[in-house]
């Protein structure tokens, strides 16, 4: 007997577990994107399979009209006809409602879920009863108005789609737009799925390179990253945030966007446990996953969990779903008592920890951000990186879980500072260049730009709450850095930022277009100016002899030989002329002395006496050779004249570079050459000027370098042109930054100026690799120090100077020393003329010596009157040279010593 009541307990026991088993069933709702293939209804019966017991599911798939699937495209057709009117007669527990049922419906799952109870959603839902496995538009407004602020993007395009996209991305802008601290210009580019080629014309049209980027169907998302991928929207300056949690990015898209090496900002809702503990079979990687599917998986657990949690608070099954108004008036506001268990539920799934609130919202969760090039955010484990930062949805719960405080406050977002080169602190590359970077065994590091580093890391700590850890390096080969279009890569500083070796460069880098393609550069933190370096004037050594330079060798020569040739001349017409004084002193009419005025010897003398406006001692007598010399002293002016007008350049040659005042005038110098550093900010100032005359300097210094010449006058090196300077005798000149200029003519020796006026003004700016949060955030902190005026006088500091180099012209006065003989004659001048008089005095010298030792030896007794003929003293009845009237022809004044003609 006992033994027929036993099978009789146990098959009551086993029909009441089948009645149960019959009652716990879920709905599972596949819209447009959801019921593509079997995978959403794979996913959901392993998930029933792993979770076992007597959890069943009902797939309530899209219904057939006339062969066709049909999709609402309202909300009351989705809800009425789509939803209450397919579970009205059902015994369902719970339903599983995606926002893809009605693709251009507004939170239908959220309005699902008021009609309706229980509901769990797994895409973005607000404002409802609904359970919500993807975070609320509160949170993901605030997750991304923090990002915005981390990065301190100055401009940013969203991209959205129509439907819950369009109504997070408004919300997230009105909340923006009222946070009295973050000042944005905000650009929107919507976003309609079956027109990808024109948001591709939008962004490729727009000067804006950060771009937010957040669909409510990833797969919207998804369309336009592989967009943005093939149409080279993804390359170097461009900055997505990619706002979809989770977007499942295959291996393939990761490297194309690596190749492409654009900044990518990805998130990610980490789990703790290890995805191979949930039954599954599908075999792709949890990462490429689409995160609705994991939520899928998810909600089937959280259901699972809701019942059991009901099951020992009540000691029974909950009864079916509620139903949708209209359709039971009964049902109306009647609430299952399934969904208090609901929100109690604590659990691990494959989206991470499972928690909700009372209004049905996610909790407790964390998203890890990720920022970098190519595999710096691909998700698989074997190739993961850190995250750079994370995001709590509550400080107390993770600090709980955690066992420590929250770092950052009651912040919820804390950002590790970005280090693309290294884990631990920032790394800046630099170069040294007075008065920018001095590198000082004693003093370290010091000038103009680590003065900057200090004040940006004081208002990024204190202000901005980021940590400014930083390492400053030089670079070795001292190069700005150029483009090698045979290797595909760069050198010298730029290479540091390209290859990833460092974070910022902060020099005077010069911001140029070229650059720009490269890297991202901040706002200009300075304006400086070109200036030109030469030697300084009274250093120059110019040609001992440069006073000769007015006429060449052979007018000298051609001089000479007309000054003997007129003196022949004139001699051999004195000789013969009659008229003459030779001729009147053999006729008696003349003393022997006045016969001997216009000899062999005295003739050049006569000629010579006239050239230097000496006058003469004894006018000729007749008119022939008063005639010669009238035109020999015509000849003689002239000479002299135009002598002396082209004098002055050649005297003062050296000087002429010291006057320009503007790119004309050094255009128009003929005697020097100009030069550059390679790469430096004067260099890519005049090579991507389009200014014709600033264009036509570029080319004419180019190509006589390129061509001309063999000695190039563009140097590597600052210290190159420096040395070439002062070693040029003022034959080079280098233009270069003025304030590296100014500190390189104070030093040792003090034989350098500066001029140039005012031509040319280049903007220095930090540069980042391209994308980095870095950019604006250094911008943002430049804005602030330029607002207190703190870069105000920064570079007149002179002690930043190099003390290996320091010279004694550091202190004093320069303008003094600038003024000094910089525009005079000066002795170095005029050394030519000193040594003329010079030889002068030693052929003077070497002909008496000449002379005393002719006269003792009796030779040349004629010269001068001659030795041996001695001078008659003819007392007071001597002839007078007037009483000797010349015969007819010869001129008749009378005169017999000096007169003009």
């Amino acid at each position: 007997m006992w033994i027929s009541r036993f099978y009789l307990v146990a098959l009551v026991a086993i029909f009441l577990h089948c009645s149960n088993a019959q009652d716990n069933t879920i709905g599972v709702f596949y819209g447009k994107y959801t019921d593509q293939g079997e995978e959403y209804k794979r996913i959901v019966d392993d998930a029933i399979d792993h979770v076992g017991g007597n959890l069943r599911v009902t797939h309530l798939v899209p219904e057939i009209v006339n062969t066709e699937k049909v999709f609402y495209d309202n909300i009351n057709q989705a809800l009425r006809v789509g939803i209450c009117n397919r579970v009205e007669n059902t015994n369902l527990k719970a339903l599983i409602v995606p926002n893809d049922i009605c693709v251009g419906c507004r939170n239908i799952g959220g309005i699902a879920g008021d009609a309706v109870n229980p509901v769990i959603t797994t895409d973005l839902t607000y404002d409802s009863s609904a359970i919500k496995l993807y975070p609320s538009k509160d949170d993901l407004t605030d997750l991304f108005i923090s990002l915005v602020n981390y990065t301190k993007w100055t401009d940013f395009i969203i991209i959205y789609d129509h439907t819950g996209g369009k109504f997070i991305m408004k919300y997230f802008i009105l909340q923006l737009r009222n946070n009295d601290i973050i000042k944005f210009i905000i650009r929107i580019t919507p976003y309609q799925v079956k027109n990808l080629m024109d948001l591709r014309d939008k962004l490729r049209n727009s000067r804006v390179k950060n771009i937010l980027l957040f669909c409510e169907f990833e797969e919207i998302a998804l369309s336009v990253v592989r967009m943005a991928i093939d149409e080279e929207l993804m390359t170097d300056s461009y900055h997505w945030m990619l706002g979809n949690i989770n977007l499942p990015l295959v291996y393939s898209d990761i490297d194309k966007i690596r190749l492409g090496r654009a900044y990518v900002t990805r998130l990610a809702m980490e789990f703790g446990s290890t995805p191979g503990r949930f039954t599954t079979q599908k075999a792709e990687p949890l990462d490429e996953w689409p995160y609705r599917l994991r939520l899928t998986y998810d909600a089937v657990l959280a259901i699972d969990e809701g019942l059991r949690l009901h099951r020992a608070r009540l000691g029974n099954e909950p009864a079916h779903t509620s139903r949708c108004p209209n359709t039971d008036q009964s049902s109306i506001n009647a609430k299952s008592t399934l969904l208090d268990d609901m929100k109690r539920i604590n659990l691990e799934g494959m989206s991470g920890p499972i928690n909700f609130d009372q209004r049905g919202n996610r909790v407790n969760y964390t998203i890890d951000i990720y920022m970098g090039k190519g595999l710096t955010v691909f998700f698989h484990s074997d190739l993961r990186k850190s995250p750079i930062g994370t995001w709590t949805q509550d400080i107390r719960s993770w600090e709980t879980l955690n066992g420590r405080r929250w770092p950052n406050g009651n912040k919820r977002l804390f950002m590790r500072a970005f280090r693309n080169a290294d884990l631990d602190t920032i790394k800046i590359s630099s170069l040294q260049e007075a008065p920018y970077l001095i590198d000082d065994s004693e003093r370290g590091f010091y000038g103009y730009i680590p003065t900057i580093l200090e004040k940006v890391k004081r208002v990024m700590e204190d202000e901005l709450g980021l940590p400014f850890d930083y390492q400053l390096e030089l670079v070795s080969d001292g190069d700005y850095g150029r483009y090698d279009s045979v290797e595909n890569r760069w050198s010298g500083l730029m290479a540091k930022l390209t290859e990833g070796h460092s974070d910022i460069a902060a020099a005077p880098l010069a911001i140029t277009s070229e650059r720009d393609s490269a890297v991202d550069f901040t706002i200009p933190f300075l304006k400086a100016e070109l200036g030109v370096l030469i030697m300084h004037p009274n250093w120059v050594r110019e040609h001992v002899f440069a006073v000769m330079f007015p006429y060449s060798a052979t007018v000298w020569v051609f001089f000479v030989l007309a000054v003997l040739f007129i003196g022949l001349f004139l001699w051999g017409i004195s000789y013969l002329n009659p008229y003459e004084w030779r001729k009147l002193a053999e006729r008696g009419q003349a003393t022997e002395e006045q016969g001997n005025y216009l000899n062999f010897w005295n003739a050049p003398w006569f000629q010579t006496s006239t050239i230097l406006f000496q006058g003469y001692d004894h006018s000729p007598r007749s008119w022939a050779s008063r005639t010669i010399s009238a035109f020999w002293f015509w000849f003689s002016l002239m000479m002299i004249f135009i002598y002396l007008l082209n004098l002055s350049p050649f005297l003062t040659a050296s000087k002429n570079l010291a006057r320009i005042k503007d790119i004309g005038q050094l255009m128009r110098q003929t005697t020097v050459d100009v030069g550059f550093v390679r790469d430096s900010s004067a260099y890519d100032f005049f090579r991507n000027n389009e200014v014709d005359q600033y264009r036509r300097m570029w080319e004419y210094i180019h190509s006589a370098n390129s061509m001309y010449r063999e000695d190039s006058t563009i140097v590597g090196k600052i210290e190159d042109g420096i040395h070439r300077v002062r070693h040029s005798n003022g034959q080079y000149a280098l233009i270069h930054d003025r304030a590296t200029l100014i500190a390189e003519s104070r030093q040792r020796r003090c034989s350098m100026y500066i001029t140039g006026g005012h031509f040319a003004l280049v903007e220095y700016g930090f540069a980042v690799p391209s994308g980095s949060p870095l950019r604006d955030q250094l911008t943002y902190v430049f804005k602030i120090l330029h607002e207190r005026n703190e870069f105000e006088g920064l570079l007149d500091n002179s002690t930043w100077f190099d003390p290996e180099k320091d010279g004694p012209c550091r202190t004093g006065d320069p303008k003094l020393w600038k003024d000094q003989t910089l525009f005079s004659i000066t002795t170095g001048d005029l050394i030519g003329i000193y040594l003329l008089l010079a030889i002068g005095m030693a052929v003077s010298i070497g002909i008496f010596l000449v002379e005393l030792v002719a006269y003792n030896l009796g030779v040349g007794n004629d010269l001068g009157g001659g030795r041996g003929r001695p001078i008659r003293n003819q007392g007071q009845g001597q002839m007078r040279t007037e009483q000797y009237a010349p015969a007819a022809g010869g001129g008749g004044d009378g005169m017999d010593g000096k007169g003009w003609i």
